[in-house]
């Protein structure tokens, strides 16, 4: 648990977390540059689905960012971070389970990529929340 509220820990994380976003954030900004297609089961995302997008990962890049110097905001970038990461790769854990349509910028994403999306995303999430819930513990909280 020290290491894990250890101050350099915390930086380095707080940087990989918010590079974590990037690339939800870049798939939305080129497939509005592209005008490409990007349909996740029913859903179609429109143009303003994907700004959306864009404004909520922007938020979760700062925040994260935000947090590698302040501590006040570690506990909630740090539980938003790890509820984010573990829906995107649930979404992932299912789609093996029970296949839908995927696509990115006009190509289905394969299922072999949805694997390594859940095996990615899900450990990553669980950790941020461990360390949003160490965070909470010792008191450095929001």
């Amino acid at each position: 648990m020290s290491l894990i509220l250890d101050k350099r820990f915390l930086r380095i994380f707080f940087g990989v977390a918010a590079c974590s976003w990037m690339p939800h954030w870049a798939c939305h900004y080129y497939r509005l540059e592209t005008h490409s297609t990007f349909i996740v089961g029913s859903w179609i995302f429109s143009y303003a689905d994907s700004v959306v997008s864009l404004l909520i990962y922007s938020v979760l890049i700062a925040f994260n960012l935000l947090s590698i110097v302040t501590e006040k905001c570690r506990m909630t970038a740090a539980v938003l971070t790890g509820l984010g990461h573990l829906g995107i790769g649930s979404l992932h854990a299912y789609r093996l389970f029970y296949p839908f349509t995927f696509v990115v910028f006009g190509y289905s994403w394969t299922y072999g990529a949805s694997l390594r999306e859940a095996l990615l995303v899900i450990p990553f999430g669980l950790l941020s929340l461990f360390v949003g819930v160490a965070i909470k513990r010792k008191g450095f909280h929001d």
